[in-house]
């Protein structure tokens, strides 16, 4: 019989073992990695986040618009990590964050933070799982934030808060609402150039802005190619100067309309300051209630001024101007950023608003006409040949049409056209008694114009504000300007033209004709020699036919300092010169006596040709003194002038001809005596000093007005314009020539 064995072998027995193993393993892996147990702990999270998010969206829907805060609420972690190491902030600006949102646990409170009514889950390496609930956020849509405790960076509030600045009382920028953090950066001045700083998620730069010393607020903020860029402007009042120059007195005021003195302390009231006829713009007013009373509550402390740009930000990806009238648009002068980037072009896309109106393999200069009037967008992408984006660039504007800059309140001798040229240089050497440059201004690109006055050191610069309506973005403060021409006062729905354009010249309160502005001088900042040290210094002295420059000194002025100086004349430039105060000397000659000339010295790096200052001086050339003719018998003395090879003889009876002498030129005054057998001739020497030059062999002279007998160093007067009349060996009173007669030849039979 055959007996059938029903047990299991010890090889069969330890395959079981492994195989149930592997399933165990597999199944364990499965509930807790990726399987149950990480979907139930994710799911588990997301409905947490959400439950938190939706109570907050309850909260925030139960404000109204003026209990919306800038506060922060958080947990006590994040709450002591904020104020000691990310936010300049009072301790009361951190709000307990249970306060607000029930659903937030003990757990919650050490990643869940609200800022500016968001919600933000606080991303940091010691939390366990991190970067999975990093995941599960973005996944149902919330915001993170980033915290790296090293780096220190976080979030910075500016809240409008009117604070000492400095040593300036100002309404500090209010950066809260309407600008998005991802797209936004300080910009600060370097130099006379605007740089990029930190994007306003993080604490700005400590010299981001200093108003005492006119160096304004600015941001700005570029996303898909769109720039833009904004100067805050504080709360303040102003009046008109007696003068009259369409300049205006400023003062920075509160939201209570009262001025704080730093240096003294002292308060002025807004009953006192408008006694003194200062008026606030309308701009910092919104009717919120519609009752037409400005209650405290919608008084603004600022706002950001659109389309104002001081300077060339720098160098683009892909870069080009534009050229436009009402119907068209000019492209052109596309610029990349380096060899590299253009190598890889293979071809360029232009929109207008969108819409692709042509395409180019090299990039050239192209006309858009025809256009409908209005706001256009237009673009310049550059593509590589799988059609790619290597570079775009968008520039939003409508055509504008602005009353043109009036100069004539300023000297025109001593006042300069302001202008960039393509590397972001300065340029202020044309006086506004030439034609301006074109690069001047265009107000359809934000190229605003610009002139600076230069006078004995004191230097200033303006900008044309022409007149303009304006309409203020209630939830972004930001306001939107349409220029207007000539002076009138029709608006568009919704906008305002400021009183800034308004002089009450009768002062009845009215606002009569001929009492609107095209447009006003708007001071930037001023340089003046208040200061210990000029950036740059001149000593020029005027002869009587040169201006020497004797010494260029100040704080730009070093050993190792690469700097070449441009020499103008009445705005003409004569030439270049390199060098330091040690071995700088330059001499304009040739010039007409007692002629008033404008001296303008501007000096730039040798190298990048970079505008480092200037110096401004009117100086008059001295007048010589006029020939003597009276000792001379008038019936046989005669002026002689010479017409080419031709000499011309009239009669000293007769008034002197006007090309009698030129001693700017050198054609000196001669006469001839004659009895009708001897004639004599004589040349006037009108009174001079005089230096010997050794090393080239000449005499240096200057000529001297009256009978002085004071000298520049290193001169002497000669002993010939001086007779001792009395013989007693001394220069007395009344005893010194203003000029003498030389007898040149005498010709006799």
């Amino acid at each position: 019989m055959n007996i059938k064995n029903k047990g299991i072998t010890l090889i069969a027995l330890i395959v079981t073992i492994i195989i149930l193993l592997i399933l165990a393993a597999v199944v364990i892996n499965f509930i807790a990695g990726d399987g149950i147990l990480s979907r139930s702990e994710e799911a588990r999270f997301k409905t947490k986040m959400s439950q938190i998010s939706e109570e907050l969206g309850f909260y925030t829907m139960g404000l109204t618009l003026d209990q919306q805060s800038t506060d922060i609420y958080a947990g006590d972690v994040l709450k002591q990590i904020i104020q000691t190491e990310e936010i300049e902030l009072d301790a009361n600006k951190v709000q307990d964050i249970r306060k607000i949102l029930k659903n937030v646990g003990k757990e919650e409170k050490d990643y869940c933070i609200v800022y500016e009514g968001k919600l933000y889950y606080v991303s940091q390496n010691k939390i366990d799982n991190n970067a999975n609930q990093v995941k599960w956020c973005e996944d149902i849509g919330i915001r993170i934030w980033e915290y790296n405790a090293e780096s220190n960076s976080g979030i910075k509030v500016t809240n409008g808060n009117y604070e000492n600045v400095n040593g300036l009382y100002m309404c500090t920028p209010q950066l809260s609402t309407g600008f998005s953090k991802e797209h936004t950066r300080y910009l600060k001045l370097k130099g006379d150039n605007l740089v990029p700083g930190n994007w306003i998620s993080k604490k700005p730069d400590d010299d981001w802005y200093d108003y005492k010393n006119q160096n304004w607020a600015n941001i700005y903020v570029e996303n898909n190619g769109v720039e833009s860029y904004y100067v805050w402007l504080p709360r303040y009042c102003y009046k008109a100067d007696p003068d009259k120059t369409q300049r205006m007195d400023i003062k920075f005021i509160n939201t209570e309309n009262n001025y704080i003195n730093a240096e003294t302390g002292e308060t002025t009231t807004w009953e006192v300051l408008n006694s003194q006829g200062y008026k606030i713009p309308e701009a910092f007013w919104w009717d919120n209630n519609g009752d037409n009373v400005e209650d405290l509550n919608e008084r603004l402390p600022g706002y950001w001024y659109s389309k104002y740009q001081l300077s060339n930000l720098g160098t683009y990806t892909i870069d080009y101007s534009t050229a436009a009238s009402m119907t068209s648009i000019t492209i052109e002068n596309i610029k990349l950023s380096g060899d590299e980037v253009k190598a890889k072009v293979a071809e360029y896309k232009y929109y207008i608003n969108g819409t692709e109106v042509f395409t180019s393999k090299n990039g050239e200069n192209h006309t858009i006409k025809n256009l409908a009037k209005g706001n256009k967008a237009v673009n310049v992408t550059a593509l590589d040949a799988n059609g790619e984006i290597i570079g775009s660039m968008t520039r939003l504007f409508e055509t504008a049409e602005v009353n043109e800059p009036d100069v004539t309140k300023f000297d025109p001798d001593t006042t300069f056209y302001v202008y960039w040229d393509e590397q972001g240089n300065e340029h202020n050497e044309i006086p506004i008694s030439m034609d301006p440059p074109d690069e001047w201004y265009d107000y359809t690109t934000a190229n605003w114009a610009n002139i600076v006055t230069r006078n004995n050191g004191l230097e200033s610069y303006f900008v044309w504000i022409p007149r303009y309506q304006y309409t203020l973005d209630q939830t972004s403060k930001r306001s939107y300007v349409k220029f207007i021409k000539g002076t009138g006062t029709e608006v568009e729905s919704g906008y305002k033209i400021p009183e800034a354009f308004w002089w009450d010249n009768n002062g009845n309160g009215a606002q009569d004709e001929g009492e609107q502005l095209t447009g006003y001088w708007y001071s930037k900042y001023q340089l003046t020699p208040d200061v210990s040290s000029p950036k740059i210094n001149a000593e020029m002295v005027a002869g009587s036919n040169v201006i020497r420059v004797q010494d260029i000194t100040g704080t730009l002025i070093t050993e190792d300092a690469k700097i070449k100086y441009e020499y103008y004349l009445n705005g003409k430039k004569m030439t270049d010169a390199k060098g330091t105060a040690s071995d700088e000397k330059y001499v304009y000659r040739g010039l007409k006596q007692n002629t008033t000339y404008t001296v303008n010295i501007i000096a730039r790096n040798s190298e990048t040709n970079e505008y480092l200052g200037a110096v401004t001086k009117k100086l008059t050339t001295k007048a010589i003194n006029a020939p003597d003719v009276s000792a001379f018998n008038p019936d046989c003395t005669y002026y002689v002038i010479y017409e080419g090879d031709q000499e011309k003889r009239i009669s000293i009876k007769e008034p002197a001809p006007e090309n009698w002498y030129d001693y700017s030129g050198q054609m000196w005054a001669n006469i001839v005596t004659t009895n009708g057998e001897t004639e004599s001739y004589f040349v006037w020497i009108p009174r001079y000093q005089y230096s010997l030059n050794t090393t080239l062999q000449r005499a240096d002279i200057e000529f001297i007005e009256g009978t002085g007998t004071d000298v520049m160093a290193g001169y002497k007067i000669p002993e010939a314009f001086w007779w001792d009349n009395n013989g007693n060996g001394e220069q007395d009173e009344g005893e010194q020539l203003k000029g003498y007669w030389y007898s040149k030849y005498q010709l006799s039979n």
